[in-house]
């Protein structure tokens, strides 16, 4: 795996930045099912989360708002990692998860998003879900990256439908890839920088270009 899609094994941060990220995020787990005492949401000063009625968020171990940098640093930095719910939207967060600076997720009324453990998302990327959005674990999503589940446009005769989107475990997604709507990904591609997937993606497969091809069968990588 590439060092640019990493987060950075940096030193520990000080005592006093955990406090604050501790005490930002009691305050935004207000908007957790999870009781607050245990602290389901870390996050830095400028996280935001903003739901509807009705919507639940649910966190298996932690989620962390902000701060996924890279070996140069953060992509994003200074720009605020935002989850924006409408009414009925559910995001499930199933262990231990990462949103980094300038992150969002939107969901629409009724939507779920659903993060496996271990994933993280670099800086500025998009989840945009009307309907159904699922992430699986050990995934490496690095900037800029835009995932969505239904089409803004039509052309023609085009299927305006929305279509869910699924991408299994320890996938690798680069920067400024497209996850299209009704796409699956299976477990252990990798989505090549810049790409524009339309189409089913095979396990362990390496594609590129737009819209996105094969280019490689049974590739394996592996975490920085």
């Amino acid at each position: 795996m590439s060092i640019a899609a990493a987060p950075l094994r940096q030193r520990p941060p000080t005592p006093l930045t955990r406090v604050r990220k501790a005490l930002v995020g009691i305050w935004l787990s207000r908007h957790c099912e999870n009781p607050v005492w245990q602290l389901p949401i870390f996050a830095t000063w400028r996280s935001r989360i903003y739901t509807r009625p009705g919507a639940r968020i649910r966190i298996g171990r932690r989620l962390h708002l902000g701060d996924a940098p890279t070996v140069l640093g953060n992509v994003s930095r200074g720009m605020a990692p935002i989850i924006e719910m409408q009414e009925g939207a559910t995001l499930d967060i199933l262990g231990k998860s990462i949103l980094g600076d300038g992150t969002k997720i939107l969901i629409g009324p009724g939507g779920t998003v659903s993060i496996g453990d271990g994933t993280f998302l670099d800086g500025d990327s998009r989840v945009i879900c009307f309907r159904s959005v699922t992430i699986g674990a050990r995934c490496a999503i690095a900037w800029e990256v835009t995932i969505m589940d239904a089409r803004w446009h039509r052309m023609d005769d085009q299927d305006t439908t929305d279509a869910p989107v699924v991408i299994g475990d320890h996938v690798w997604i680069g920067a400024g890839a497209s996850i299209m709507p009704g796409v699956t990904v299976g477990d252990g591609a990798v989505i090549a920088a810049g790409a524009v997937v339309t189409d089913d993606v095979p396990s362990q497969t390496l594609v590129g270009g737009v819209p996105a091809k094969i280019i490689r069968e049974n590739v394996d990588w592996f975490d920085y």
